[in-house]
């Protein structure tokens, strides 16, 4: 192959020969796996074997995998955190006359943003703001999320039907809400029970 020259001269451009440069890159090769081969017969040297990489995966309350992804949760996880609402009791909850929104999120297992998105969504969610723009939560407003927490999270409402179910049945949801609440409490408290038979 010819190359012009920057005078227009020709200039040979030497081609490497692509049929010796495989046959020396096997004979390499080749050389380098006998050697292996002989310093690990010789006992001098044993293959190192790669450790594997442990990833460690934090686990639910239910011990199962839960990977940290984006974007809404799967109807199973979501029903894994709905047994870990920490909302304390009626006789607790009301020695205070406001929260913080960052206390009740800890709560509800969920980021501020969400409960600032429900607030713009549902009418009865009204919680103070301070002069800074804090969101201050009176025991009134953390029954209402407890409700609408429950519409969404174990019935599975969407928001419209959610809002729907709200203004059509709010008192019946009141009640189903208490009921729920005092199963749970009830099951809680069996739970201690037979862990306290079997200690």
């Amino acid at each position: 192959m010819q190359q012009l020259d920057l005078f227009a001269g020709n200039v040979e451009t030497p081609q490497p020969k692509i049929a010796e440069k495989k046959a020396v890159d096997a004979v390499v090769a080749e050389l380098q796996r006998e050697q292996i081969k002989k310093v690990v017969a010789a006992g001098e040297a044993k293959p190192v074997a790669e450790e594997p990489v442990v990833e460690t995966v934090p686990l639910t309350a239910d011990g199962t995998e839960s990977r940290n992804k984006r974007g809404r949760k799967s109807f199973k996880e979501m029903d894994a955190d709905i047994v870990m609402v920490e909302v304390p009791a009626d006789e607790i909850l009301y020695q205070k006359q406001y929260y913080a929104i960052s206390e009740v999120a800890k709560w509800f297992h969920v980021n501020q943003s969400l409960l600032r998105y429900w607030e713009n969504e549902f009418t009865v969610l009204k919680p103070r703001k301070t002069r800074k723009g804090d969101r201050l939560f009176r025991p009134e407003d953390i029954k209402n999320l407890q409700l609408i927490y429950y519409l969404l999270r174990q019935r599975k409402f969407s928001i419209e039907g959610a809002k729907q179910y709200l203004k059509d049945n709010k008192k019946k949801a009141d009640a189903q809400m208490q009921i729920i609440q005092s199963l749970t409490k009830f099951r809680a408290f069996l739970l201690e029970w037979r862990a306290n038979l079997g200690a």
